[in-house]
């Protein structure tokens, strides 16, 4: 009876060092894993909006960033939303929001979120733009959610950018074809006016300025800065019409946008009777009809005038000093 009770004891003893031991090595793995030396808390988060001095008021393309940093990383993700909570502007076409809900990744201490300002061409009033980063959701943190308020005032372009459009649907056996699809090809060049004459306007073309692409429509900018003080002559030349004589005739007058980013945009659709005829030839085909007058700018300082061939004024307003030049070829072959 001795002897077994000797060895239940001395069992009892090997089993105790052996848990022992294994929670020993236990310890030891969770040292190694990193997670013991994290646990879950409510720290403080802080915002550097820095960036955001760098909006300065105009309403210019521009993406401006903030940060959020925790003071102690976590084992679980942080989630602060971030909204537009008061203002005029509209999101998607005043500011967008990179993130409506910016994480911080658990075991991180920060996160990187941002709004970028969109620029846009209408005529409008000053706007307002109310940003709020956290809410009532942000949860296992020490957060105040904070609000930045902004003032969007509207952008006026230094340039005033034109479009000339000449999609009109053609008629062929009582069934409607595009023009720009169907292989009208019209350019559009810019001459002084002193001297011109439309029946050769190639003798006062300023040498430099014009759209001639192949493009419909066709785009141009004027930059007060590149073209100076003067009188300017808009007309185009029929360069292609390839299905001339399939269509009945009627004309194909070109529809002229004039923008002043911020501004205004006026819209004036070429008379009638210096418009293309859907069956001329154009120069590709040998035309001698090719030509048409669209409009006069004029520039005398800061103020620049656009009227119709009749004279009728069709916008004016102000041009401060541009400073952007488009690329042009120094040569076109006529």
């Amino acid at each position: 009876m001795i002897t077994k009770y000797k060895n239940s004891f001395f069992t009892s003893v090997i089993l105790a060092l052996a848990l022992i031991t294994t929670s020993c090595n236990l310890g030891e793995q969770e040292d190694f894993d990193g997670l013991s030396t994290i646990s879950a808390s409510s720290p403080d988060i802080t915002i550097s909006a820095d960036d955001f001095d760098n909006i300065d008021g105009v309403e210019a393309d521009g993406t401006y960033f903030y940060t959020l940093t925790l003071s102690e990383a976590q084992i679980a993700d942080i989630k602060i939303q971030v909204f537009q909570s008061g203002g005029t502007a509209t999101e998607g076409s005043d500011f967008t929001l990179g993130e409506h809900e910016l994480i911080i990744p658990a075991y991180s201490t920060s996160a990187t979120g941002s709004i970028t300002i969109i620029a846009d061409t209408d005529p409008e009033d000053q706007e307002t733009l109310s940003i709020t980063i956290g809410d009532h959701t942000t949860a296992n943190t020490s957060f105040q959610p904070t609000t930045y308020n902004f003032v969007l005032d509207n952008l006026v372009g230094e340039t005033l950018d034109m479009n000339f459009d000449f999609d009109v649907d053609l008629i062929y056996a009582g069934d409607a074809y595009s023009s720009c699809t169907y292989g009208v090809d019209l350019d559009v060049f810019v001459s002084d006016a002193a001297g011109f004459d439309i029946n050769d306007p190639w003798a006062t073309w300023n040498g430099t300025d014009y759209a001639a692409t192949g493009d419909c429509p066709e785009v141009l900018s004027m930059d007060k800065a590149v073209w100076g003080d003067g009188e300017y002559i808009l007309w185009h030349e029929l360069w292609d019409n390839v299905n001339a004589g399939l269509w009945e005739d009627q004309p194909v007058p070109i529809t002229t946008t004039f923008v002043r980013s911020g501004l205004y945009k006026q819209t004036i659709v070429q008379d009638g009777a210096q418009a293309m005829n859907s069956n001329d030839l154009g120069e590709a085909q040998g035309g001698t009809n090719t030509h048409g007058y669209i409009a006069k700018v004029t520039i005398a300082g800061d103020v620049y005038t656009v009227t119709a061939e009749n004279g009728d004024e069709i916008v004016s307003g102000k041009l401060v000093d541009g400073k952007m030049k488009t690329p042009r070829p120094t040569s076109i072959i006529k």
